[in-house]
């Protein structure tokens, strides 16, 4: 206890200055260590002490509290709960502590693999399980300074006594509330050993392309090629399919079909692909695999030519595949136009010049019902009459169809090929 202070003035001055001393001290120690770590080649140290300047920024003051608090003169019962407050501050620091020191190891770690590399799927591992594992470290160190926090209570021991004696039921019921989350958790720890995916993979998940952006203890977050998010349960990755394009490494074939007119010259097409196409795709082709084939007719007789070419990972095989594309089309357009696939309808000896129109009255010799001037090839020629008896094939004489349809529109034949008089000069 402090004499010559009033008791009153020694509740408030003595932990303000308990605060202010650590504060102090705090700046003081942190300043040397600061200059000390600058002048240290190695970046360990600068870390350590970046990362364990603000965690003992709070554990200090409390440290300097509980130290000062049996020198002031308080009520038994204030002082209990006082003390009992001060270390739930001070489990919630060394917990703050703890989880910075987590964040330093894996900073150290996460600095020696270089994901930016050429040859990146080492790295890609070590980031992974390093993300895992701290977010893991997370947890335990969030668990363990709550069970602290709780069993600083008195009575948080009678109900811990009391779910001790009824484990089995509340562990089931406990089991079925929680199996999700710790479906996701353990999924988590597995994809971490066993490495299914990891970071920066390119996959294919529900017909959706992207890249594992982040691997987080209950999902993953893949980065789709328009800037999408895709938020997708650990526990999927063991339960479903998905395309894994960089599992093993990001080198790629890609692969471009054509459909061509069965005329086109194939080896020509294959030399305009080595020589012209793939040269000047801008170092997206590795120089690998390149290759052009003819692999199917379709039903409608067009080839199907496939081109591969391979790439060094799967975003430049995309890039490489529409420039195989567009290369292509455009030499054949130019050196063999009729190759390409096009819609054609060909007409040979029509029949029904489309500028024949009638130039008679609309009525034929017989009477019959007038019909409107319109084109004979909107006209249906009626039923041809049997030929009479006196008429045999021999004797009859058949016109021409050109001389036929000029009769027709001149009106001297009626539309079952006979003339004014009844003859027959159809077919």
């Amino acid at each position: 206890m402090v004499t010559g202070i009033d008791e009153e003035w020694q509740r408030i001055v003595i932990p303000i200055g308990a605060v202010l001393a650590s504060w102090i001290l705090h700046t003081i120690i942190f300043f040397f260590a600061k200059v000390a770590a600058a002048k240290t080649p190695w970046p360990f140290d600068d870390d350590l002490v970046s990362f364990s300047k603000w965690p003992w920024f709070c554990l200090l003051p409390v440290i300097a509290i509980l130290i000062a608090m049996p020198r002031i003169n308080i009520d038994p019962n204030v002082y209990t709960d006082l003390h009992r407050g001060m270390s739930v501050l001070l489990i919630i620091a060394i917990g703050y502590y703890a989880g910075n020191m987590v964040r330093l190891a894996a900073t150290v770690l996460l600095r020696t693999h270089n994901v930016d590399s050429e040859n990146n799927l080492t790295a890609r591992i070590a980031h992974t399980q390093i993300q895992v594992f701290k977010r893991l470290c997370y947890g335990f160190i969030a668990i363990i300074c709550a069970a602290c926090i709780v069993f600083t209570f008195p009575t948080a021991w009678q109900i811990g006594a009391s779910l001790l004696a009824s484990a089995g039921v509340m562990g089931i019921i406990l089991g079925i509330a929680a199996k999700p989350m710790v479906e996701n958790s353990l999924s988590s720890f597995i994809i971490a050993i066993t490495r299914p995916v990891l970071l920066d993979d390119e996959v294919v998940i529900d017909g959706e392309y992207g890249r594992v952006e982040a691997i987080q203890s209950m999902f993953i977050v893949v980065r789709t090629w328009d800037a999408r998010r895709l938020i997708i349960p650990l526990s999927r990755i063991f339960s479903s399919t998905f395309e894994n394009w960089s599992r093993r490494s990001p080198w790629k074939i890609g692969t471009a079909f054509l459909y061509l007119d069965p005329s086109v010259p194939v080896a020509e097409v294959r030399a305009l692909f080595n020589d012209h196409v793939l040269p000047t795709s801008g170092g997206l082709w590795d120089g690998k695999v390149a290759n052009c084939a003819v692999t199917d007719v379709t039903t409608d007789g067009w080839l199907q030519i496939r081109f591969l070419a391979s790439a060094k990972d799967p975003s430049a095989a995309f890039d490489l595949r529409c420039h195989i594309r567009e290369k292509v089309i455009e030499g054949i357009s130019k050196r063999w136009p009729f190759g390409l696939c096009r819609s054609r309808v060909q007409v040979t000896g029509d029949p029904w010049p489309a500028s024949m129109e009638r130039t008679d009255s609309g009525k034929d010799t017989k009477d019959h019902i007038a019909a409107p001037k319109e084109p004979l090839r909107n006209m249906p020629l009626s039923v041809a009459r049997p030929l009479s008896e006196e008429t045999s094939l021999g004797s009859s004489e058949i016109p021409p169809p050109r001389d036929y349809f000029r009769g027709l529109a001149s009106g001297e034949l009626d539309g079952g090929g006979h003339t004014g008089d009844g003859g027959h000069h159809g077919f």
